[in-house]
Parts: C-alpha cells; sequence; structure tokens
C-alpha cells in the first residue's frame, strides 16, 4: 500500500507532466499531417507535369502543343506530312 500512496508525490507536477505529453503528442500528429499533405501535393503536381509535357507525338518526339495552320500556314515549330499541323512546346 505504501507503493501506491506514493506513486504521485507531486500532483501537480504531474499535471504538467500530462499536459505537456499531450501537447507533444498533438503537435507530433499536426506535423505528420502536414508533412504527409505536403509530400502528396510534391507527387501530386510532379505526376501533372510529366503528363503535361507530352501531350502530342510527331516522329517518336514529344510536343505540348498542336494548331492547325493549313498547308500555306507559319509554323515555328515541326509541320506534319501533310502540311496541316503544327507541332511545338
Amino acid at each position: 500500500m505504501a507503493a501506491s500512496s506514493n506513486a504521485v508525490s507531486d500532483p501537480a507536477g504531474a499535471r504538467k507532466l500530462g499536459r505537456a505529453s499531450c501537447g507533444i503528442s498533438t503537435a507530433g500528429i499536426v506535423v505528420t499531417a502536414v508533412i504527409l499533405a505536403a509530400v502528396f501535393i510534391i507527387f501530386y503536381l510532379a505526376a501533372g507535369d510529366a503528363a503535361d509535357q507530352c501531350e502530342y507525338t510527331y516522329y517518336g518526339n514529344c510536343y505540348r502543343h498542336k494548331s492547325y495552320v493549313g498547308p500555306e500556314g507559319y509554323c515555328s515549330g515541326v509541320k506534319d506530312t501533310h502540311g496541316r499541323f503544327c507541332y511545338y512546346d
């Protein structure tokens, strides 16, 4: 019986330690959630960038844009073999 009565010899100090423990646990959960959200956003944006880089392929090359310019139209990129479409970045 003596051990159980001496287990908490400083109730005020025990309360402070309990509150500090809860605060540290809460902070750890918040930091973990923020890190997971940041990692998810980074991977989501990276996947989106990778998908946006190659919208069109022409003769094995990757282009982000394709426009109809017609056989006589100006093309600052690469015209297809029929001279109708222009591929460019």
